[in-house]
């Protein structure tokens, strides 16, 4: 088959998995290509996978006068790939494939994967809501990366509405031995105690993922304590959790890249905290390469997310064997099961029971860590997804395929 997937600015999961649906679709015999910012393909080098072809299509993020440039641009770009497939990747690439395929005298089959709910409130909602109905019922096959976005497309109106989720790449497995040199590394990085239990959140710094509401539920770990004068020395002290549970330090890590202004607030809002109590340390480690050591290091992974469709870094926790605290929004229950310990959203006590529980109990960390495990382990990975979309594809076009 000739397919084309188009995908705008990314860094995160939705390219991870754009890119391994062309690596191992190219690498079954289709034509491939992807349609995308230069930003995206520097990224995730699609234009280095063999087998694919990459255009160039500079998706903004907001709507304006300059989407007829794009719709021509596009329409250019699919006429010299000649797609029996055109395959989008969210909102804003699904909004503008659909006005360019309009304008094609004869048109692919179209297909959309929703990865993000639509959150906007007012007006701005108003006209998500109108996007989101006329690209359901514009789409051929709409596929959803966890249930409730497949129920909110058949709510819409698409004609046809399916589950296929992003799986996680391939984790590599880390020693116990580089694991342990991991541990003594941050505790000399950050100087805490290399016996303390490390909290490891992996994500953007951005809303979505609601790492205030992470500070919060640190903030209430360190309630029994009083504040000091002075908060460096109390990010920097040993938080307990009363006489009662005497297990040491805990210590908070998040990794990944940052939106700057909600990086400054977080600050903020961990330092007003620091001021009013032992509040355990969080560390902000920007991007890593070495997120696998992180989490083998790591004792308890946790994700605060307002909502995720399927997390590929929640999936590599699980693969990883991690006792897992997870906000149960979106994707992430049904991901999950019992297999960590699930919450409501933005609920900071809850987050901080939780967390409780597990410091003192290295048991329970260890049986939630291999149900964790033992859930992974039946995960479908890259290539069997990238298999399954072939097999919904050849049901789009079936007297084209061979």
């Amino acid at each position: 088959m000739r397919i084309v997937f188009t995908i705008g600015t990314s860094t995160g999961g939705v390219g991870t998995h754009v890119h391994a649906l062309a690596r191992d679709l190219a690498a079954a015999g289709h034509e491939i290509g992807v349609i995308g910012p230069a930003a995206t393909d520097e990224h995730f080098g699609f234009s280095l996978l063999p087998g694919v072809r990459f255009g160039v299509l500079e998706l903004g993020t907001g709507v304006g006068p300059s989407d007829a440039a794009l719709v021509r641009r596009q329409r250019t770009l699919l006429r010299s790939f000649s797609p029996q497939i055109v395959h989008a990747h969210g909102f804003r690439a699904g909004l503008i494939t659909l006005l360019t395929l309009r304008t094609l005298k004869t048109r692919p089959k179209f297909v959309l994967s929703l990865h993000n709910q639509a959150s906007g409130q007012g007006l701005r909602g108003r006209v998500e809501t109108r996007v989101e109905t006329m690209l359901a019922r514009g789409a051929d096959l709409v596929l959803g990366a966890s249930t409730d976005l497949v129920d909110r497309a058949r709510e819409l109106g698409a004609q046809a509405a399916r589950f296929l989720p992003a799986a996680a790449p391939e984790v590599t497995q880390v020693s116990a031995e580089a694991a342990a040199a991991k541990r003594a590394a941050l505790a000399e990085e950050f100087d805490f105690d290399p016996g303390a239990l490390i909290v490891l959140a992996v994500g953007r710094v951005a809303e979505q993922k609601n790492y205030p509401m992470l500070v919060r539920g640190l903030a209430r770990l360190g309630e029994e304590r009083p504040a000091t004068t002075d908060s460096s020395q109390s990010r920097a002290s040993s938080t307990r959790l009363g006489e009662e549970n005497h297990q040491g330090e805990i210590v908070a890590l998040i990794a990944g890249a940052a939106d700057e202004e909600v990086l400054a607030d977080v600050r903020a809002q961990y330092d007003a905290a620091a001021a009013a109590s032992a509040i355990p340390a969080l560390h902000f480690l920007g991007p890593r390469d070495d997120i696998a050591e992180l989490a083998a290091a790591a004792d308890i992974y946790a994700l605060t997310s307002v909502w995720e469709a399927r997390a590929l870094v929640l999936q590599e926790a699980l693969i990883s064997g991690k006792a897992i605290v997870a906000t149960a929004t979106g994707g992430s229950a049904e991901l999950v099961g019992d297999a960590g310990i699930l919450i409501d959203h933005d609920d900071d006590a809850a987050f901080a029971a939780a967390v409780a529980e597990l410091a003192v109990d290295p048991a329970r960390r260890a049986e939630l860590g291999a149900r964790a495990r033992a859930r992974g382990g039946e995960l479908p990975d890259e290539s069997e997804v990238a298999e399954e979309l072939a097999g919904l594809y050849t049901e789009l076009v079936p007297a084209q395929v061979g």
